[in-house]
């Protein structure tokens, strides 16, 4: 009974984990605008390049505006038929902690015409759906790019290996040239030992003729 209960506490705790978005207000061209706020589990410039990576294969292209980027004229499902401007803000949760970030969303019917929480058609709740679920977008682009990073190292190991491979041919033809050299050095050792023997032969027999001198 202990362990099911110690087991229930720990899935609660997974899900109150997972930060939903919530409605805040933010300062934009010196006006407080309604936005919403979310807290993703992954570095700032991972969020930012993922959802530049997800709006460009949807054919948009984002634009820098007063620490916004801003992509124009979208239409996402999660957000009905209507297009909308969608200004995206991602700051590192603190200064100290780099492995999680806020990620703010201001939605615009365009001509900064900011939609609020009673704007006809709720579009601002649905964005706050579209922002709870971009968590699934940025783990997807985060484990892609971890899959991409670790092609890289497989292709570096291939390449040492092949390298290594490679090296081991060569020493291997070294050290049978080797071998072939140290087998002729025994030869000639052999023939210049029997060569000295005869020389020393005929030093001696010079020798004993000048003491028959």
């Amino acid at each position: 009974m202990k362990q099911v209960f110690i087991l229930m506490t720990a899935c609660c705790l997974c899900v109150f984990s997972v930060a939903q978005t919530r409605t805040t207000t933010t300062e934009y061209q010196k006006v407080s605008r309604s936005a919403l706020v979310n807290e993703v589990p992954f570095p700032a410039k991972t969020v930012e390049n993922a959802i530049e990576d997800a709006f460009s294969k949807k054919g948009y292209k984002g634009s820098s505006s007063k620490g916004f980027t801003v992509y124009k004229g979208v239409r996402l499902p999660e957000l009905g038929n209507d297009a909308y401007d969608l200004y995206f803000m991602v700051d590192k949760k603190s200064r100290k902690d780099n492995d999680n970030s806020i990620v703010t969303l201001m939605v615009s019917k365009g001509f900064d015409e900011f939609v609020t929480e009673s704007s006809e058609g709720n579009p601002l709740g649905k964005a706050k759906n579209y922002l709870d679920s971009l968590r699934n977008t940025l783990a997807a682009y985060d484990l892609e790019q971890q899959i991409s990073t670790q092609e890289e190292e497989v292709k570096k190991a291939d390449k040492k290996n092949e390298s290594l491979r490679d090296d081991e041919k060569d020493l291997l033809k070294k050290k049978k040239k080797l071998e072939e050299d140290i087998e002729d050095n025994k030869k000639s050792q052999e023939k210049q030992e029997k060569e000295l023997e005869k020389q020393k032969q005929i030093l001696e027999t010079l020798k004993g003729k000048r003491k028959q001198g």
